[in-house]
């Protein structure tokens, strides 16, 4: 009975490390969020686009060696966001053609 309680108590403490973790690593990103979106907030009405906006937004742009793709060259470029790290969007190629 006194193994069972041991294991289960090891168990348990394994569980409230990896929960206090999960935690840490949400709070992270929630703060990261929010310093995000103050810069979003600060610039949200520019008339042009400067180096400071620029650097006040993106941490790093990656260009990828270029790939031959149906025939056409194509380069995958990455931008990794200040606090929010790069964001994956949509393959607007396959998007239908809108009707306006």
């Amino acid at each position: 009975m006194s193994d069972n309680y041991e294991a289960e108590q090891k168990e348990l403490t394994e569980k409230v490390k990896n929960l206090k973790a999960e935690i840490e690593k949400a709070q992270t990103k929630y703060d990261n969020i929010q310093k995000f979106m103050a810069i979003v907030k600060r610039y949200s009405d520019f008339e042009e686009l400067t180096p400071e906006i620029l650097r006040a937004f993106v941490d790093k742009i990656i260009i990828y060696e270029k790939q031959k793709v149906d025939g056409h060259i194509r380069h995958t470029i990455e931008i990794v966001y200040n606090f929010v790290e790069a964001i994956e969007l949509p393959d607007f190629d396959s998007w239908d053609k809108f009707d306006y």
